[in-house]
């Protein structure tokens, strides 16, 4: 994953655009000239350790850390209604009722769901911008581009990766083909998301339209 490139689609003109120059771009391509503008969060969300996967997000001020939870559910972890928490750099944990106005720019919190297989993400506040009046609390702006994995068998675009050889370091990707006579049967979808190949994870909550600003604050 290292060698390729981090690179995402905005979702507000279809642009594909380097991770470090997306909030140049966003302020440059897509300010706010309404005139009643809403304030918001920017939030740029990635792997803690695997930050080839990455999210931008706008929230307003007064949405909590609850509706960010539960966003992050559908796109990127859900599977099995696992616990989840927040905390500082430090270790304390933030309550979920806490108002993303009340969170000092440049903050960066740590987020774990699962507290088994946990999947650990990082999430910075980058700044106050504004943003047309939305119906939907979360805003996204911008995610990764997926990623390519090549099956160990035959070199084509893999499909799967398989639970057990990933546990014993083996390459564990593989195409339709190539796991249809793999000999181990555990096996996960390839998705874009950094908590691919762990517990029963299979993909974003179909229920939650990306492209549709109907989603609002819980």
């Amino acid at each position: 994953m290292a060698g390729q490139m981090i690179k995402g689609h905005c979702y507000l003109c279809g642009a594909v655009v380097a991770k470090s120059g997306f909030q140049r771009h966003l302020s440059s391509k897509h300010p706010c000239e309404e005139t009643d503008c809403q304030k918001c969060v920017l939030l740029r969300v990635e792997g803690a350790y695997e930050k080839v996967y990455w999210l931008y997000l706008d929230m307003p001020l007064t949405s909590t850390l609850k509706t960010l939870d539960t966003f992050l559910r559908e796109i990127w972890l859900e599977c099995c209604g696992h616990m989840s928490a927040f905390f500082l750099r430090s270790g304390g944990e933030v309550g979920k009722n806490t108002k993303l106005g009340t969170l000092p720019a440049g903050l960066t919190l740590h987020y774990d769901y699962d507290f088994g297989n946990t999947t650990e993400l990082q999430i910075t506040l980058l700044g106050t911008v504004s943003r047309p009046k939305q119906r939907k609390a979360v805003r996204l702006l911008c995610r990764n581009l997926p990623l390519v994995f090549k099956c160990g068998g035959c070199g084509e675009e893999a499909d799967y990766i398989c639970c057990e050889c990933e546990a014993m370091e083996e390459d564990p990707f593989f195409c339709q083909a190539c796991m249809e006579s793999h000999g181990h049967e555990y096996a996960l979808p390839v998705v874009n998301s950094p908590r691919m190949g762990v517990c029963a994870y299979c993909g974003e909550n179909d229920i939650y339209d990306f492209s549709d600003n109907t989603e609002k604050e819980k």
